[in-house]
């Protein structure tokens, strides 16, 4: 019964927000992934899935860049920038899509850190799922 009651508590506490330290390189490279996903988004707009979404997801992504943005000119590297799960599913799907690009451009040096961030970003989008 002791097991019960304490699983129950761990239950009802809630859970902590995601986070992810990003380094100046990393936060460069989200920039050049949204920013490339800005451009799909301006290219052939009827041509893209849920066409009525594309102004929301513009404006979610001009969002984005002004964030991004303030924390490449930040000088206190240890203030938080939050997402929220919008942002956050942008950058995994601009970070997938500049995946593409990199690999078939071939600049090797920057598949691997986007892969990388790729799975972080995807493990945050399920989280949220599952609350």
């Amino acid at each position: 019964m002791g097991k019960k009651r304490k699983r129950e508590r761990q239950s009802a506490q809630p859970q902590s927000a995601s986070k992810i330290l990003f380094t100046l390189p990393t936060v460069r490279l989200l920039k050049d992934a949204v920013c490339v996903f800005e451009g799909t988004l301006s290219q052939n707009p009827d041509t893209l899935p849920n066409v009525p979404f594309v102004p929301f997801a513009r404006e979610v992504t001009a969002g984005v860049k002004t964030k991004l943005d303030d924390m490449l000119q930040l000088e206190d590297w240890n203030r938080e920038t939050p997402f929220d799960y919008n942002e956050v599913h942008i950058l995994y799907t601009a970070l997938r899509i500049y995946l593409i690009k990199l690999k078939l451009s071939q600049k090797e040096e920057l598949v691997l850190p986007c892969i990388a961030l790729c799975r972080q970003f995807s493990l945050m989008v399920e989280s949220a799922k599952m609350r």
